[in-house]
């Protein structure tokens, strides 16, 4: 398994920043996040979750790329309960899986049978839980050492992004699920040591306040969404 090379590291972080710096509408950002994501990991499938009905422990599905209709009801039907979204959410855990063809630990089967070799999925973090954020591929190559800390930075960036839009909404951001627990060490998330110098730099300037946002933004979001609509065409 090859190392992804710091010049790659950081310009894929860079990348997903600028995204995320395009809207402050959450369904745009998630969609754009998942765009960049798949296009810098080159990966075909990527997901997020959010914590919708925390009293029913339930999870919707914001945006996917690259799910198959049984892949969609698999993880709709998942709650916080279940095996692999209880680890994430629930105790704050990263979920790897380098060969889903030996894995029966967590079910996944749709993924499986969609041909996927890998997968990755963390929670969408900041001092609260936010979701899951979830990638495979049908290439086992592009699966790296640090991709799945690599991810793991990644959805924290999404995650920040999300609580500066519900604040500047007048949102409440997702309290913990109340019936499971996230241990004390995990509300500030450890980064891995590559990145302690770049992130806290970039989450800073994800997303503009609504007040002071760029007056371009609208024009450098829907020139990226065209670039993304063609990456993925060009990917079919």
């Amino acid at each position: 398994m090859h190392n992804i090379n710091n010049k790659t590291i950081f310009s894929i972080i860079s990348e997903i920043n600028e995204t995320l710096s395009l809207t402050n509408e959450p369904d745009k950002l998630v969609n754009t996040a998942l765009d960049a994501l798949s296009q810098a990991l080159d990966v075909e499938c990527c997901w997020i979750q959010t914590i919708g009905d925390r009293k029913n422990q339930q999870l919707s599905l914001a945006a996917e790329r690259g799910f198959s209709d049984d892949m969609r009801s698999e993880i709709v039907s998942m709650k916080m309960s279940h095996d692999f979204s209880g680890q994430i959410v629930g105790m704050g855990h990263k979920i790897i899986i380098p060969d889903l063809n030996n894995d029966g630990l967590y079910g996944l089967a749709s993924f499986r049978n969609a041909g996927y070799k890998w997968l990755v999925a963390v929670p969408l973090m900041t001092y609260r839980v936010y979701g899951i954020l979830g990638t495979a591929s049908h290439n086992k190559k592009v699966l790296r050492k640090e991709t799945a800390d690599l991810i793991m930075v990644i959805a924290g960036l999404i995650a920040n992004a999300l609580t500066k839009v519900h604040l500047s909404r007048g949102v409440t951001p997702p309290e913990k699920p109340s019936n499971l627990s996230i241990p004390e060490p995990l509300t500030e998330t450890p980064l891995p040591e590559i990145m302690t110098d770049v992130v806290p730099d970039t989450v800073s300037s994800v997303l503009p306040s609504p007040n002071n946002a760029p007056k371009h933004a609208d024009t450098a979001f829907h020139s990226h969404t065209h670039k993304m609509r063609s990456f993925r065409k060009s990917h079919h």
